[in-house]
């Protein structure tokens, strides 16, 4: 594993742990009352944070998919 692998792997970390965090602050603050209860809606939170996962992880493998291809480019 080097080490672009290695930051890449505490990247997922750190963005997975701040969904969590992120979850926990919006259900600890509809239990407070202090944002509205989410009811029916707190899918669709999931839903957009699954999305915006997927785009992630696609935008991320063309960027790495881009740095492979420039990395095996013959010098003109």
């Amino acid at each position: 594993m080097n080490h672009q692998d290695e930051k890449d792997d505490r990247h997922g970390m750190v963005i997975g742990g701040l969904i969590v965090l992120g979850l926990g602050v919006i259900f600890l603050l509809s239990n407070l009352g202090i944002i509205p209860d989410f009811g029916i809606m707190w899918p669709l939170v999931l839903v957009v944070i699954g999305i915006a996962l997927l785009v992630g992880a696609v935008v991320k493998r063309e960027s790495k998919k881009e740095k492979e291809e420039e990395r095996f480019k013959t010098p003109e």
